[in-house]
């Protein structure tokens, strides 16, 4: 577990995002299509879990976000470049590569060292910001939307200030990624209510109608750190989701996350509808 971390690896929010992430991806290999994932934001490859994060793992039975995490008994919570890999394993799909990213220097060499891509192996540059220094993982979010093609998927995760200061330029990038690939944004909301809060959602009616989206609320009282604060938003929007013609197939992905959306409010002791997805503009 890392040090000073104010959040758990696992948390409500985390558990939202990487389930729609791990749906989504064995959604995509079940159609035959060959996966790479980007993740520019990625943090730690993996982390301890404190207990009620496993236990709530444990209760997540029949999820691919619960194949995703097998290793949950052994002291490991994964993220997103892993929960990637092996819901794509699991789905019996060896066609994938994941790229990884993180403004923390000793935290790309531990997410390399464990095996993980980096996102300037095939986007050169990938990250470098206007002045060529440092790592800015939205200057690589511009590469990757630039740079995407079918099959691709990027997970946008920042921290808590893209709401209020980012998000009036990734949202529109999202909207141009989505025409041919998929994406899918983690943020989070400190009031749905306020002024940001409502820009958000006039951005998100403005830029991305019938993308669909799930809302967690605050979780307060529980023994894991970083869930008692913002709602956590999670976005995901895909050329097949926009596309008539590709119901069908579209209708198995929106049964299953709402199956994983109504088991894990139930882990969360929230009313059973309380995730659902909702699609923007509707």
């Amino acid at each position: 577990m890392a040090v000073g971390l104010p959040y758990d690896m696992g948390n409500a929010g985390d558990l939202l995002k990487h389930g729609v992430l791990a749906e989504f991806v064995r959604w995509q290999c079940e159609m035959g299509i060959a996966l790479r994932f980007m993740d520019p934001f990625a943090g730690e490859p993996w982390e301890q879990p404190v207990p009620e994060v496993a236990r709530r793992i444990q209760a997540l039975t029949g999820s691919a976000l619960h194949a995703a995490q097998a290793r949950i008994n052994d002291g490991r919570y994964y993220g997103s470049g892993f929960v990637a890999l092996h819901t794509a394993a699991a789905a019996g799909c060896d066609d994938v590569r994941v790229l990884t990213g993180d403004i923390c220097p000793a935290r790309r060499e531990r997410l390399h060292a464990c095996g993980l891509s980096m996102l300037d192996e095939e986007f050169p540059h990938c990250g470098a910001g206007a002045t060529g220094h440092g790592y800015d993982g939205y200057d690589a979010v511009a590469a990757i939307v630039r740079g995407s093609t079918e099959g691709d998927l990027v997970l946008i995760d920042p921290f808590s200030e893209f709401l209020p200061r980012q998000a009036s330029a990734i949202v529109p990038q999202m909207t141009t990624m989505a025409k041919r690939a998929a994406v899918l944004l983690f943020a989070l909301n400190l009031d749905p209510r306020n002024r940001v809060g409502r820009q958000f959602d006039a951005l998100l009616e403005e830029h991305m109608p019938g993308a669909w989206r799930m809302t967690c609320p605050p979780l307060h009282g529980t023994a894991v750190r970083g869930e008692g604060r913002y709602h956590a938003e999670v976005l995901l929007s895909a050329r097949p989701l926009l596309e008539p013609e590709e119901a069908q197939e579209v209708d198995v992905l929106w049964e299953r996350l709402t199956r994983f959306a109504e088991l894990l409010a139930g882990v969360f002791g929230l009313p059973k509808g309380r995730l659902k997805p909702r699609v923007v503009g509707r």
